[in-house]
């Protein structure tokens, strides 16, 4: 057998066998492919809590770059944060639960190809950055999911949508040829920093709103490294449920740098502008980010940093890359942060008060902020408590001895003798009519003070009766030493009156609170009240018939004589006449007599020592628990405020936060945008004045030239 048949038949045999495999091996990767349809993509993964990360790998064609956002949970203390965004925290828990989700529900419906060379136009080719150039196209989205152990539970690339259905994607496994089609909603994939976070940066509600402080002043480096400050004006506004308030207004002069500023005249202001400070309430309360950028370690929460701050030039130009000037400030060398474009301080009724500091425009300096979030700027945030919103209450006198608690429960005299101190719900007397305070009905005993009321005073509408003029204009002296001797309260006011030489006095419309001209009985004359309601004849009318006998109380005339003459001797004051047999008037109401008003006084006066020692000590307890009351309840606001203080600056620490321009321009007032129209004072601002008005030091720039 020659070489060349050997050589034919040996070609043969492996013709035949390779005929012979591929026969037998066609039907098992058929049969392989198809038992994927219907089937689970990743039959382990069943539990979408088992995902810690989640990091979403993108191509940009016009670039040749390559963008990787990150998710990932603490394994210490479980906090979800941004690891591609330098650790920011991140609102993770139920956008990663519907992300894990999508894979544990992941279903093959078809397979599209088992193709390498397919890959390009169904858009999963892997995101590997060595493999790819500008231009490159058909690149899919490279999506890891992984447990706490950092181990890969479901890894796929996503690709593009079938036309007929856009409820569709193409999907390969990485390392794999096939492309499955599978129902996908890749929506909690999303790589948009704002929608991984929480958008309330500042957290306060507007119904929260006491006041704003608007400084306004811009900040920039000069020549030769220093910083030049130019302050504008400064107001003070407050917030009374929807009403708007100028509190202060305080207008700098550009043309005078240093000099202290001057208060404006509010009331030559134009009204504020409520539409636009509505707006801005409203701006605070929906504040949202856009991205954020780690601040320099030197910088503490509060915006001042240490003093090794100024020596790290690195630090200090991050700050002013973004519109930010660290300058010494206070006796023990602390660093202030002043902002390019002013600041805004919000207060809230809580306590709490925020400081908004603007900065430069961003993104230029920073590749990772959002290309499509258009114009932002810079922004800083602080809280701290306001104390003024926190005053010591003033707390009640606790009674050390029985006589200090019967001092505080007696009643207030009727009558305060000239010099002596009014007690509350009396009328003081006036000095130049020499008139006796009266007390007031109206008021009631205060805290602490014996209820007992004074003795009561008969009513001149009810106690007065019709007086017979016909028989007499004025009583004996008899019947008025009678009247008197059985009514005691009336005699002492009569007499402190007569001793005053009120009794001289003529009666007329103007006669003072208790002084009494008119009859009508002798319990009359102490009462304000009384003399007011009983008829006072005019003065061109001094004598009335005397045969008017049933005249209702309230219109009695005055009986006196002479009225109208000065050098007239004083009328006596009649008593109260007993209604006579033949001219009878309905029942006076019942009043309560001296003696029924004084049996409060004189059951405490019954008390014995140990009785009293027990009342001592039960009002200690009661003005000792209301104290403390007090007291309490203002450490329970200051702790809250100190404590939501300190949760805000834990959040707002570390970050620049970068703000979308048109929120800017709503929480950044000019003078003007203040009022409704232009306001009639104060002066044209000029920026880019040299030096540090206001009092500041000038500073000489660290990252500038020469320093």
């Amino acid at each position: 057998m020659t070489e060349v048949i050997k050589t034919l038949i040996f070609a043969g045999v492996a013709i035949a066998i390779s005929l012979v495999a591929a026969v037998v091996s066609w039907p098992r990767a058929a049969e392989q492919t198809e038992s994927r349809v219907g089937t689970a993509l990743f039959e382990k993964f069943t539990d979408p809590l088992a995902a810690s990360s989640m990091k979403i790998v993108t191509f940009d064609d016009e670039t040749g770059q390559l963008s990787t956002f990150e998710v990932r949970k603490d394994p210490k203390t479980e906090e979800w944060t941004i690891p591609s965004r330098n650790g920011y925290p991140a609102d993770a828990l139920e956008q990663m639960k519907n992300a894990a989700n999508a894979f544990v529900a992941l279903k093959v419906l078809d397979t599209q190809t088992d193709k390498a060379e397919d890959h390009d136009d169904l858009g999963v080719a892997e995101p590997k950055l060595e493999d790819l150039q500008v231009g490159d196209e058909g690149v899919g989205r490279l999506v890891t999911l992984k447990n706490g152990q950092q181990e890969t539970i479901a890894e796929l690339i996503i690709g593009d949508v079938p036309k007929d259905d856009p409820s569709q994607r193409y999907v390969r496994i990485p390392g794999q040829d096939p492309v499955y089609v599978v129902r996908f909603d890749d929506s909690p994939l999303t790589t948009a920093f704002r929608e991984w976070i929480d958008n309330d940066l500042l957290q306060l509600s507007s119904i929260e709103l006491s006041s704003l402080e608007i400084l306004d002043y811009n900040a920039s480096l000069a020549m030769g490294g220093k910083i030049s400050l130019t302050r504008n004006y400064t107001a003070d506004v407050g917030l009374d449920g929807t009403e708007w308030k100028l509190n202060s207004l305080m207008d700098y002069d550009a043309s005078r740098p240093g000099a202290p500023p001057t208060a404006a005249d509010l009331t030559s202001l134009a009204p504020l502008n409520k539409a636009k400070l509505d707006e801005l309430k409203t701006a605070l309360d929906d504040l949202q980010i856009a991205d954020v950028v780690r601040k320099p370690d030197g910088m503490s929460e509060t915006l001042r940093a240490d003093q090794n701050l100024l020596t790290d030039k690195e630090a200090v130009n991050s700050l002013a890359q973004r519109g930010f000037y660290p300058v010494p400030s206070g006796p023990n060398g602390e660093i202030e942060i002043l902002s390019a474009n002013g600041e805004l301080d919000v207060t809230l009724n809580t306590g709490v008060k925020y400081v908004l500091r603007f900065g430069n425009i961003s993104g230029v300096e920073d590749s990772n902020v959002d290309s499509d979030a258009g114009v932002n700027r810079y922004l800083l945030v602080t809280t701290k408590v306001d104390e003024t919103q926190f005053p010591v209450p003033a707390l009640k006198s606790v009674p050390k001895t029985v006589d200090e608690m019967k001092a505080k429960m007696a009643p207030p005299q009727q009558a305060t003798p000239e010099g002596q101190a009014t007690p509350e719900g009396e009328v003081k007397p006036n000095p130049e009519l020499n008139e006796p305070g009266t007390p007031s009905e109206k008021d009631a005993p205060t805290e602490g003070e014996s209820e007992t009321p004074p003795p009561a005073k008969e009513d001149t509408k009810s106690t007065a009766e019709p007086v017979d003029t016909a028989e007499t204009g004025t009583q004996s002296a008899a019947e008025t030493e009678a009247s008197t001797k059985a009514e005691a309260p009336a005699e002492a006011n009569t007499e402190s009156n007569a001793s005053e030489g009120t009794t001289d006095q003529p009666a007329t419309s103007e006669a003072p609170s208790g002084v009494s001209e008119s009859s009508g009985g002798g319990e009359a004359t102490g009462s304000g009240q009384a003399q007011q309601e009983a008829a006072t004849p005019p003065a061109s009318e001094p004598d009335k018939p005397a045969d008017a006998t049933e005249i209702p109380a309230k219109d009695v005339p005055d009986p006196s004589p002479a009225q109208d003459d000065p050098a007239a001797p004083p009328a006596a004051v009649p008593p109260a006449i007993e209604p006579a047999t033949n001219n009878p008037a309905p029942p006076a109401p019942s009043v309560d007599t001296p003696a029924e008003t004084e049996q409060k006084p004189a059951e405490t006066e019954q008390l014995t020592d140990e009785e009293w020692q027990e009342m001592l000590e039960a009002e200690q307890e009661k003005v000792i628990k209301q104290n403390q009351r007090m007291i309490d309840e203002r450490k329970d606001r200051l702790e809250d405020a100190q404590r939501r203080v300190r949760d805000l600056n834990a959040r707002f620490a570390d970050w620049y936060y970068v703000i979308p321009e048109a929120t800017y321009s709503k929480l950044r007032f000019k003078r003007a945008d203040l009022f409704e129209q232009p306001a009639s004072v104060g002066q044209p601002q000029a920026p880019g004045i040299p030096g540090l008005p206001g009092g500041l030091p000038q500073f000489n720039f660290p990252g500038a030239p020469g320093n």
